[in-house]
């Protein structure tokens, strides 16, 4: 399969996976195995969707494999969805989340936690097809996928940081339980807000980026109680604190920042990138890393840069690409030592289709690419 704009989709292209609308039950738009019409083109540029998996001969033999199954992104859309309808009712009666609802998501993390941990490829489809009306329910499920798949790997290469300073290895699963309760509310502040601030399509004004900063501290008072653990709490209220100290709600710095928020922080901003929103569009997913690359050492910790640029892929298999000579490609596979440098399908021009190993042709660059070469492999 391969990753194709909505606006060069042809009649009769055979739909490759899901598309999201944003419903709370998590029934998709359109179904992988249909054919798209005209209609259906008409809609997914409506709704903003810019590019949609297909099945075709460029595509064929590329398998993107998502971080999160299609089925339990389902069953977390329903359980997120629910989740938040009543954590909002609990704001307005100045309540914590409720039990229940806290074991209903416990449920959820266990069952991503499960898939992250057991993913061996670092070339994943992280981006969803989804609408701007999805990005509440699937921002949480992302960046919690993606928080997990940074955790894992770092807690098991380097342990974890107790509150000596001292790294630990014991107790991973419960860490990185903790971690993905954090990362799956870890905006559920902002149900506090007016939609006429969270969605809004111009620059916010200064009292209402003040607003929009509070959230962290909203989200805190609805994890009062035995239910969260303060790593849980540390998550939802630091995520947005920079490496520099720019952040907020404290400009807190550095390690003064919880290892946890840090990871957060990374997974946070590079699902919203890439995700389309009523007020941004999504980007590419080279776009992403570019942005967390380019934040090392202001915005984000080096360190988790550093593991999330090993594991992280710019480009994708299923995604297409020029080469700096100018020829379209389709990117086919990722070494997982070399992740800017996959196996690509010339799609276009005098004997195409042929594949070419950029790994193994170092003159030959990704257009716009180079410049990150090193530092995604550093």
């Amino acid at each position: 399969m391969r990753l194709v704009p909505t606006t060069m989709l042809h009649e009769g292209a055979l739909l490759a996976r899901d598309v999201l609308i944003g419903r709370p039950d998590g029934i998709p738009l359109l179904r992988a195995g249909v054919r798209i019409s005209p209609e259906y083109r008409d809609r997914l540029l409506h709704l903003g969707i810019r590019a949609v998996y297909i099945e075709d001969h460029h595509g064929g033999g590329i398998h993107p494999e998502p971080l999160v199954s299609a089925e339990t992104r389902q069953v977390a859309t329903r359980a997120v969805a629910d989740a938040f309808q009543v954590s909002s009712e609990s704001l307005l009666v100045h309540q914590a989340i409720p039990s229940e609802t806290v074991r209903s998501l416990e449920e959820i993390v266990s069952r991503i936690l499960a898939e992250v941990a057991s993913c061996g490829s670092a070339a994943l489809a992280l981006a969803d097809l989804a609408s701007a009306d999805a990005y509440t329910f699937q921002h949480s499920i992302d960046v919690t996928a993606l928080g997990l798949l940074i955790g894992h790997r770092m807690f098991t290469e380097r342990g974890w940081l107790d509150f000596r300073g001292v790294r630990q290895f014991h107790r991973l699963d419960e860490r990185l339980h903790m971690l993905g309760m954090g990362l799956l509310l870890h905006d559920v502040g902002k149900l506090a807000l007016p939609s006429s601030i969270t969605d809004k399509r111009d620059d916010l004004t200064q009292e209402e980026w003040e607003l929009m900063r509070s959230h962290p501290r909203l989200g805190l008072e609805l994890l009062r109680g035995d239910d969260f653990s303060p790593l849980v709490k540390a998550v939802v209220l630091r995520h947005h604190e920079r490496w520099d100290g720019s952040g907020y709600p404290d400009g807190k710095r550095g390690t003064e920042i919880h290892e946890m928020a840090r990871i957060a922080a990374v997974a946070d901003v590079y699902d919203a990138v890439t995700s389309e929103r009523t007020y941004a569009a999504a980007k590419p997913a080279h776009e992403g890393v570019r942005a967390i690359l380019e934040a090392s050492g202001t915005q984000f910790d080096p360190d988790v840069v550093s593991m999330f640029a090993r594991i992280v892929a710019p480009f994708p298999p299923g995604v297409e690409v020029r080469l700096a000579d100018g020829r379209r490609a389709v990117v086919v596979s990722v070494p997982d030592d070399a992740l800017d440098r996959p196996l690509v399908r010339v799609i276009e021009g005098p004997g195409a289709p042929y594949e070419i190993a950029l790994l193994h042709e170092p003159r030959l660059q990704i257009d716009g690419w180079p410049h990150f070469a090193a530092a995604a492999a550093a």
